[in-house]
């Protein structure tokens, strides 16, 4: 049984039903917990290196009334506005995380989730995230953990217990993919605070798993995804978008089978543990002063 997501955000769980990833759909509920989907004129989110959109497409989804999109490369900036032509409340813009070309002042909140692992100066992008957003706001971050479980990444696991430089390319890099570092919980909540924000929360996320589940998920099942090698139908129930906008076609039984395994050792894990405690992600709420 998967976790009541619509407990957490009214209507989430039919937008991330067909995840297949339990630290996604986990860290997708703790972001939009902290900052839930508003319809309030003034209400303006900005998601800081938004990737192909999809946080974009669940809060547009749930009635948040103005978003904006930051991404730097620029195939993922065209997917994601495509993704959103027709949405007049959305935005999505090319522009480097760490010289955001926005007003200061002008945002209600802020999303940073798996986007300071990739940047050779984090704490650069959180000190414009600081000046964009306005005093009071929100900010909800997530990051891959230093105390990433064995299960998730069996293979840089043992590497760095070997004290051998992890595998960061390639269908067996699993969770340092493309990733300058991972965060322990002080270094992460030592950054926030050296930009000026409040620490409110901070957590664990995914501590039991499927072994090999991130190169199952991403260094196999997205690359053949990507190239459209995948039967229509079980390409279809992987789509995030498709997803989020709609009925779709019903799950084949590999894709049910699928479900039935990740979800079956998803259920051992809490909404949440200690920061100190192995997890997949580290997930932080921050503050700006008011």
């Amino acid at each position: 049984m998967r976790q009541p997501y619509d407990d957490v955000v009214p209507g989430l769980a039919r937008l991330i039903e067909a995840e297949l990833d339990p630290a996604y759909r986990r860290r997708v509920a703790q972001v939009m917990q902290w900052l839930p989907p508003s319809a309030a004129a003034d209400s303006h989110v900005v998601d800081v290196g938004c990737g192909r959109g999809y946080y974009l497409q669940y809060y547009a989804e749930l009635g948040q009334a103005r978003m904006t999109g930051v991404e730097l490369d620029g195939w993922t900036v065209s997917q994601a506005a495509q993704a959103h032509a027709q949405r007049a409340n959305v935005q999505v813009i090319r522009a480097d995380v760490t010289q955001l070309p926005l007003p200061s002042a002008a945002f209600s909140g802020a999303i940073l989730s798996e986007i300071l692992e990739h940047v050779a100066d984090d704490e650069a992008v959180l000190r414009e995230v600081y000046r964009v957003v306005r005093p009071g706001s929100v900010v909800a971050i997530t990051v891959p953990h230093t105390r990433y479980p064995w299960a998730w990444d069996p293979i840089n696991r043992s590497l760095d217990i070997l004290g051998i430089a992890p595998i960061r390319q390639g269908c067996l890099a699993g969770i340092w993919a493309q990733h300058l570092r991972l965060y322990s919980a002080d270094a992460l909540q030592a950054v926030v605070l050296r930009a000026g924000f409040e620490v409110e929360e901070v957590h664990t996320q995914v501590r039991y798993c499927l072994p090999f589940a991130h190169n199952l998920l991403y260094g196999i099942g997205k690359p053949l995804f990507d190239s459209g090698l995948l039967p229509k139908g079980f390409a279809d129930t992987l789509d995030r978008y498709r997803s989020a906008a709609g009925p779709r076609r019903s799950p084949s039984l590999l894709m049910r089978a699928l479900h039935g395994v990740f979800d079956l050792i998803d259920r051992f894990n809490p909404p949440q543990a200690a920061a100190g405690s192995p997890g997949v992600n580290l997930c932080l709420k921050a503050r700006k002063p008011a």
